[in-house]
């Protein structure tokens, strides 16, 4: 009895071993839904990341572990946007800082309606926060719930609902705040309420999976564990 359940867990490791480098791609973002307003000024706008008293490290939509992003979607029309992937810093008076761990720029003409675009050489690691700049996604007000998408515009020019695309530069930074000029972008205008935003953008991402020599290292442990009560 103790080696057919020997063999049969070595089976079940090697079969996962087998498997291990095949990982099933995630979607992090919003829901793709119709209808919606269509930005008239360019925001920065940063995922699930709305909250009213301060801005937030974390976010409703974040990675949950490394991996590299294959596809952007999104419901809209023409477009024109940058898409990020950003790693939270510290908060200092009032100042985030945001460091872009991966970017890439979109721009074309379409039809309104459900969007899909192939992304190229995005990296990202678990925690980081979604976000892009630009217009072509469509929103709906979430009516500055907390953990709605923030929106922001340059802090220079504020009161003002414009946002210049933090660099793509990989490991450049830049920095938000809910208001004030001494962040390079603050929360837009909340003249119509609505700093905090649902938009409908997303992408696919396909996690690092847990290497076969780390499940054949699993297997051999446990194999060699139930051996060893066998013996005793």
């Amino acid at each position: 009895m103790q080696i057919s359940r020997i063999i049969g867990n070595g089976l079940v490791l090697g079969a996962m071993a087998l498997t291990a480098t095949v990982a099933k791609a995630d979607y992090v973002g919003n829901p793709i839904v119709s209808g919606g307003d269509v930005d008239g000024e360019p925001p920065l706008v940063i995922l699930g990341q709305y909250n009213e008293e301060n801005n937030s490290p974390v976010s409703t939509v974040t990675f949950g572990s490394a991996g590299t992003v294959n596809d952007v979607q999104f419901y809209g029309g023409n477009y024109d946007f940058t898409l990020y992937a950003l790693a939270p810093g510290d908060l200092t008076g009032g100042v985030r800082t945001f460091t872009v761990v991966a970017a890439e720029t979109f721009s074309g003409l379409a039809t309104s309606g459900p969007q899909l675009l192939a992304v190229s050489g995005f990296s990202v690691m678990a925690g980081d926060l979604l976000a892009f700049a630009g217009t072509g996604p469509t929103y709906a007000s979430a009516f500055d719930a907390t953990g709605s998408d923030a929106t922001y515009a340059d802090a220079a020019t504020m009161p003002g609902f414009t946002a210049t695309p933090p660099s793509t530069t990989i490991g450049s930074t830049f920095t938000v705040a809910a208001s004030g000029t001494a962040a390079s972008y603050d929360y837009i205008n909340d003249y119509f309420g609505n700093q905090g935003r649902a938009y409908a953008i997303g992408v696919d991402y396909t996690p690092v999976p847990l290497p076969a020599s780390a499940w054949l290292l699993l297997g051999g442990i446990g194999v060699i564990g139930l051996s060893g009560r066998k013996y005793r």
